[in-house]
């Protein structure tokens, strides 16, 4: 027997429809088997789609499954921020409080969201990363230029940086490099598959009271080949960052993205650093809300 489930869309990190990262958010998934929400993932065919459920602990406000087209994952930045946008939206309807905190339970462990309402403008939702830990540097920058379609001479370096997903952190020479990068399928599964990380995140910076970026992120084998805003790459690449900076106490990046997909994103990070080490990670964003219906399930 066929069922309907509704959805609601989304964009993340963006202030304006059309933009931003798309999101299906599932907030009544009963009974769908894990293979019925992956064909419903490739079929929506977003970067990601979040199923919800309850949480069996008092303390969390919900349970959080996320599916790319291809696969579960245990983790992601910009599914995590929109499904919050929708449960917020649910507890305070007419936005009495003028913020709040959410805490959802995906398959990486407990996130925690701090949701800001601005008036009629979008609210700005803080998510609370883990501290990244890095990993191998990266080892040849011919191998990774090839992946993106660039030359070699344009790669500074890079390394593995894992915050729940592992990313392969690749720093390019200028904006120009960044824009003009061209996913190689076949090259890239390489790269992926010899770091064993979940995608390539390139970026360039222009560093002045605040760092900038300008960045893309290509994860073909799971089923996304440019992704228009990475959250979680966004917290692993401040950790990163912080690092090459000999861990300062305080690090503020603005990163840009998607604007080659057509998907302009605008995201924030903010890094705190103690005693030679990252303490903590934040991500911001803002989120608006694109349309909802219904699927129908065999």
């Amino acid at each position: 027997m066929k069922k309907k489930y509704s959805f609601r869309f989304v964009d993340v990190f963006t202030d304006s429809a059309f933009s931003g990262n798309q999101l299906a958010v599932f907030e009544k998934p009963k009974n769908l088997t894990k293979k019925q929400m992956q064909n419903i993932a490739r079929e929506i065919n977003f970067s990601e789609t979040t199923f919800v459920y309850p949480s069996k602990r008092k303390e969390i406000d919900a349970k959080v499954r996320i599916f790319t087209p291809y696969s579960e994952i245990p983790f992601a930045g910009h599914p995590v921020i929109g499904t919050a946008f929708v449960l917020a939206e649910k507890f305070n309807k007419r936005r009495k409080k003028k913020a709040q905190r959410v805490f959802l339970e995906i398959e990486s462990g407990v996130v925690e969201l701090d949701v800001a309402y601005h008036g009629k403008n979008p609210p700005t939702i803080t998510m609370h990363q883990p501290v990244p830990k890095f990993g191998v540097a990266l080892m040849d920058r011919g191998q990774a230029a090839k992946a993106v379609g660039i030359e070699r001479e344009s790669v500074i370096g890079g390394g593995v940086v894992s915050n729940g997903l592992d990313f392969l952190i690749v720093e390019l020479d200028s904006e120009d490099s960044v824009k003009r990068a061209r996913l190689n399928i076949d090259q890239a599964a390489r790269v992926i598959e010899r770091y064993h990380v979940s995608g390539i995140y390139i970026f360039s910076r222009k560093e002045g009271s605040r760092i900038d970026l300008h960045s893309r992120f290509f994860a073909p084998t799971l089923g996304v080949q440019e992704d228009p805003a990475t959250g979680s790459a966004s917290g692993a690449v401040g950790g990163y960052l912080s690092r090459i900076f000999k861990f300062p106490a305080k690090l503020e990046i603005r990163i840009l993205q998607g604007a080659e997909i057509g998907r302009p994103s605008k995201i924030d990070v903010t890094v705190l650093c103690e005693r030679g080490v990252v303490s903590a990670v934040s991500v911001t964003g803002t989120v608006v809300p694109a349309g909802e219906g219904y699927l129908i399930v065999p």
